[in-house]
């Protein structure tokens, strides 16, 4: 007869290691984006430690739960396939960090095309799967057991379907005006390659977990499922601290750049160098894409990781 702890508790303390676990990670990253930018504007700040507040009561409700299933009820196999509320929690506090994450991607593909048509698709996408997860918390109340997340079929269906749809949207439409977008620069067009493959990691990885969340709960009877969705939080917040930490990367180039360490002057070019350049004279060199902004003989510019723009170091954002 199979042990009743391995039907749900064993998948979902998996679950909940992994997910105190990228806590970490994100604690880690949230500290560096506020130590390295520091000039960043208020509402970012606070939209960062919003998400961050989310993940730390997501922890605590996980871990408060596990507790009161394997330490307060320890011997009553009866409790071991109760639903508490702590875990009820876990889908409706997910829901509301994925949900604000696409919403920030959103902004950014406004910043970048100044088109509403991509942008109003994906928030409803993220709309839609934010409200199917809230709905999924009040669904697996009734009744609150393991063995029954089944008849919470359709609104799980629709949230992890929606959030995959929106991660593929979002993905596909920043890879695709990048690439449109090339200068012509080597430096340049070296920094907006990085840029996709961060943006292509970053979204692959919450697509494939939510993916596979979505067809375990499909195809397997047990709580298995329970493994990939109780990181997927983790993994969405530390996707945008990733992306928003990952400036200071070409800004430390920047500062090489200005120091007088030019990277062209060993012909090589390295990962902390390529965020800026000194554009040569126009005369010998074709004229490229410039994103609405003018470049004059030996102007400095350099990409904002926050928007895609490019900026004139002297001049305001265009």
């Amino acid at each position: 007869m199979t042990n009743p702890a391995e039907i749900a508790e064993g998948p979902l303390l998996i679950g909940v290691i992994l997910n105190a676990i990228l806590l970490g990670v994100m604690s880690t990253q949230v500290y560096l984006y506020y130590t390295s930018f520091k000039n960043d504007r208020l509402w970012l700040k606070i939209f960062v430690a919003f998400i961050f507040l989310c993940d730390i009561i997501n922890t605590a409700c996980d871990v408060a739960g596990l507790y009161l299933t394997l330490i307060q009820h320890f011997g009553d196999f009866n409790y071991l396939g109760y639903i508490s509320w702590l875990f009820e929690s876990n889908p409706a506090i997910a829901g509301i960090v994925i949900t604000s994450t696409q919403l920030f991607f959103t902004w950014r593909i406004y910043s970048l095309t100044k088109s509403w048509v991509f942008p109003v698709v994906i928030v409803i996408t993220a709309m839609v799967g934010g409200v199917a997860a809230l709905l999924t918390s009040v669904k697996i109340r009734h009744p609150p057991l393991f063995a029954e997340l089944i008849k919470a079929k359709v609104p799980i269906i629709v949230w992890l379907s929606s959030e995959v749809l929106g991660d593929i949207l979002i993905t596909t439409i920043l890879v695709r005006y990048l690439s449109k977008n090339r200068t012509g620069f080597q430096h340049t067009d070296l920094l907006i390659d990085r840029i996709i493959r961060m943006t292509i990691q970053t979204g692959l990885i919450t697509a494939v977990v939510a993916t596979t969340d979505l067809f375990v709960y499909l195809l397997d009877p047990t709580g298995l499922h329970l493994l990939f969705n109780f990181v997927l939080c983790k993994l969405y917040s530390n996707s945008l601290m990733s992306t928003l930490n990952s400036r200071g990367i070409w800004m430390r180039g920047s500062n090489e750049i200005t120091s007088g360490n030019d990277p062209r002057a060993t012909g090589t070019v390295s990962p902390d160098n390529v965020l800026s350049f000194r554009a040569p004279p126009p005369s010998p060199i074709k004229t490229a894409p410039t994103f609405g902004y003018s470049t004059g003989p030996h102007t400095e510019v350099y990409i904002d990781i926050e928007s895609h723009e490019l900026q004139d170091r002297n001049n305001d954002v265009v």
